[in-house]
């Protein structure tokens, strides 16, 4: 499976369509991070942004949800059937958010559908006219429950764009590109559903939110997605925070030095052999981060 920018354990199967999982149950939330550098102004971090589902609101006798993002009411959803639908308020229709009805090869066009405004999220807005094709349907056993997973062909600079069943988008909710002024990556990092909380794309807090980029650089360091089964990105905070990064294989053997001389490096999976590695990125000699990434 590619790219699957999920930090627990899966279970693939093959894939069989069971009873749907809703995404809009009543007490399901989604914490999204986005890591901001705002051009004019020099200033980074990371803008965590809470999404719960709000009151039950009627129109032309169909159910919605109000989503909200932190204390502001953003989109209007509901689903039937597989697919989610995002009122449009401007236009007074319906637009498909999910589609859980695709089958492989099919093609979903961004150019009329929710995507085309304001995300839930309440960050920016998506691109138009873009046409994603469905790459591979599984069910893996995600949050606790065996849930459909659509790969779509289209990369991005952070993975493949994926939708997971009764969860949404794995790089934060509805979003699928960085919004306006910044750069990413951005991703969905908590997940809470029956209570439970479950993370993702490595996150081990729902709140990262943070104004400064010196204290928490270390952090937004991030290689996703990990395990590289065919190209990840590791992440830096900006140009020129550090200058070397170190492969090591599980033996401690020196695989790759290369110099760094932008905002992210590429580990591309055809280069290595499968199995567990180690990086140490530097700058100017001073060890900045190690970690570990599986090749498949």
């Amino acid at each position: 499976m590619k790219n699957l920018l999920i930090a627990i354990t899966v279970l693939v199967s093959n894939f069989t369509y069971s009873q749907y999982l809703p995404l809009l149950n009543e007490g399901n939330s989604w914490s999204v991070d986005v890591y901001y550098d705002v051009y004019d102004t020099g200033e980074s971090g990371i803008i965590s942004s809470q999404i719960t589902l709000g009151d039950i609101e009627y129109l032309d006798g169909l159910r919605y949800y109000r989503v909200w993002s932190e204390d502001n009411p953003t989109c209007l959803l509901r689903e039937e059937n597989g697919i989610v639908y995002k009122y449009d308020e401007q236009e007074e229709v319906d637009k498909i958010l999910f589609d859980f009805t695709l089958e492989e090869g099919d093609t979903f066009n961004l150019y009329g559908s929710a995507y085309d405004s304001r995300m839930c999220t309440g960050f920016g807005t998506s691109l138009h006219g873009v046409e994603l094709t469905v790459d591979t349907i599984e069910e893996i056993e995600i949050a606790g429950e065996l849930r459909i997973v659509i790969t779509f062909l289209e990369y991005t600079s952070f993975g493949n764009i994926q939708w997971i069943e009764g969860i949404g988008n794995i790089t934060g909710f509805d979003m699928l590109w960085g919004p306006p002024d910044t750069y990413g990556p951005y991703a969905l990092v908590c997940f809470t559903t029956n209570g439970i909380t479950y993370f993702f794309n490595g996150a081990d807090s729902c709140d990262n939110t943070t104004l400064g980029i010196d204290e928490f650089s270390n952090n937004n360091l991030i290689l996703y997605p990990n395990p590289v089964t065919n190209k990840s990105i590791l992440q830096l905070p900006s140009e020129g925070y550090a200058d070397t990064i170190r492969i090591f294989d599980l033996q401690g053997r020196l695989v790759k030095e290369m110099s760094i001389f932008t905002d992210y490096f590429i580990i591309d999976a055809m280069q290595y052999q499968s199995g567990l590695y180690f990086y140490q990125v530097f700058s100017a000699k001073e060890l900045l981060k190690t970690d570990k990434f599986i090749v498949k």
